[in-house]
């Protein structure tokens, strides 16, 4: 037997709205139905009823976000109300904004009206599904939508560049972002504003919670260390693991941290220098940074990085190698990781 899809109206959202929600520079208040609402927020299912049968007020006129210095906008609270009712009514569509930056108020509008946990990894899990999710970053009079996916950013001669990672059989490609004129007088000061940046957002995505999101972001770190010298985050990276994202990172990429870092990091290592070499394209990262298909083989020079690693090259594409002696390969570690973590959070 088929189910029927569930909607608002079995709670509610046939009748006439009950609550009214004002907000600043909005003369008329947004209606929204009370019975809907109280099963997603501890705020409203907290708020006094009215005893003549009139709608409920629910006044966040006087609401000011963190960070903000203007009351919480109307527009963020349509959001928010998307997000609730998504959960019942399948024609609301849950919001997924395309930047950080304007996730940012509707994140923290859930968690001051005590929003429930289903709502928040809804959102947050949205936010680390889309495929063009995007860093605000601004220096100065430059403001950049730096795009958090299939991308490594490198500061090159003074010009911010990106390159993409391989689709299909095509080859990565290099693209100019900002050109040398524009970006060379920000370059000092851009590293440090994106690990501000990725600070800001791992501590609220560990505070609320939202697993796929940190994990998400903790991959961009990982990502955009790959490019060494030329990393748009390298020199600033320690500043993102402040003691408020470690205090707040989930329990969960913890344990994952720590049972990687035994399996990965190991007191083992070597440096191998060899005249040529070939260099297979073994994931998307290493396909985008050498412009090569995904899965092929390069021959190349490995010369000696000043720290006394090698740098394989492949034309003037290089980047120092780190190689850890044994262990298990990538796919049993990652599989090793797993089964410890999720056996870890079953006992919890």
């Amino acid at each position: 037997m088929l189910k029927r899809k569930r909607s608002s109206s079995c709670l509610g959202g046939d009748s006439p709205p009950d609550l009214h929600i004002l907000v600043a520079g909005r003369e008329e208040p947004l209606p929204a139905h009370r019975r809907v609402l109280s099963l997603f927020s501890g705020v409203v299912d907290g708020l006094p009823s009215n005893t003549d049968g009139s709608p409920t007020p629910w006044d966040l006129r006087g609401l000011v976000l963190d960070g903000e210095s203007e009351p919480v906008a109307a527009a963020v609270v349509e959001r928010w109300l998307d997000a609730v009712y998504s959960r019942l009514d399948v024609s609301r569509q849950l919001p997924a904004p395309a930047t950080l930056e304007e996730a940012r108020p509707l994140l923290l509008l859930a968690d001051a009206v005590d929003t429930s946990p289903a709502v928040l990894q809804a959102l947050g899990g949205a936010l680390a599904e889309r495929p063009d999710l995007a860093l605000t970053v601004a220096v100065g009079e430059l403001k950049l939508d730096l795009q958090l996916k299939g991308r490594l950013h490198c500061i090159v001669t003074g010009a911010l560049e990106y390159c993409l990672e391989p689709t299909g059989s095509s080859s990565g490609s290099w693209h100019m972002l900002v050109a040398k004129e524009t970006f060379d007088q920000h370059k000092d000061a851009f590293p440090s504003a994106v690990a501000r940046e990725l600070e800001s957002w791992l501590h609220l995505a560990g505070r609320l919670n939202l697993v796929p999101l940190a994990r998400a972001l903790m991959g961009v770190v990982k990502a955009q260390l790959a490019p060494n010298t030329l990393s748009l985050l390298q020199s600033s990276v320690g500043s993102v693991f402040s003691p408020r994202v470690l205090h707040f990172m989930p329990r969960e990429l913890m344990f994952e941290g720590f049972v990687r870092d035994a399996l990965v990091e190991r007191p083992a290592q070597v440096n191998i220098l060899s005249g040529d070499v070939s260099i297979v394209m073994a994931s998307p990262l290493a396909a985008a940074w050498y412009g090569k298909p995904l899965g092929s083989t390069a021959q190349g020079k490995a010369e000696l990085h000043p720290d006394g690693r090698a740098t394989p090259k492949i034309g003037n594409g290089g980047v120092a190698v780190t190689a850890f002696m044994g262990g298990p390969n990538p796919e049993a570690c990652a599989k090793l990781v797993e089964e410890a973590v999720a056996k870890a959070l079953e006992e919890e």
